[in-house]
């Protein structure tokens, strides 16, 4: 049966008018809740940057800035299920998974890798992420200088030992590399 008929069924046994509004109201809630249109909420134990060589300091920054975006560890918090903003939130963790998503970091090849890190470089150093409207809900998030640094330092480093590796591996035949 549809909502509006739930709603019509409601106001034909003669519901006051104020009860009738907030019947309706509960009900188009709970549906609400029901509906995610950038699929259900999901979570995996992976580890974030599987195969690169990082520090651990630097994947605890990760873990605080970033993982809640652009992994499949997100905490989700209680408004994260309550329409609209659960489909704000959900809109957002979609198009960072889509762009960088750290659980899958060792299913990106060598050459997306690298240029991944470079585009990290980029927003780290220019101070773009994490997100205001995300630092403004969760301000232990943002990083501080010493924590952009050393991302930043992090990710040219990691960029120097994949180009390294493509240089070391750039006999074997059908390697693509990433050598720039």
């Amino acid at each position: 049966m549809p909502l509006t008929a739930v709603c019509i069924d409601m106001k034909k046994t003669r519901i006051k008018r104020p009860h009738y509004a907030i019947a309706c109201a509960g009900v188009l809630a709970a549906a609400s809740a029901l509906v995610h249109p950038f699929g259900l909420k999901t979570n995996s134990a992976r580890p974030l940057l599987s195969g690169a060589d990082v520090d651990p300091a630097v994947v605890r920054i990760l873990e605080k800035s970033c993982q809640n975006c652009h992994s499949e560890r997100t905490e989700w918090p209680w408004y994260s299920y309550v329409a609209p903003m659960s489909w704000l939130i959900e809109k957002d963790v979609h198009e960072a998974r889509s762009h960088l998503n750290l659980s899958r970091w060792s299913e990106y090849d060598a050459r997306k890798q690298h240029d991944l890190l470079a585009e990290l470089a980029a927003v780290v150093r220019n101070r773009r992420m994490p997100l205001l409207r995300y630092t403004l809900l969760h301000p232990g998030a943002k990083p501080s200088p010493d924590e952009f640094e050393r991302i930043y330092q992090w990710t040219r480093a990691e960029r120097r030992r994949l180009t390294s590796l493509a240089s070391a591996h750039s006999a074997a035949p059908g390697d693509a590399g990433v050598a720039r």
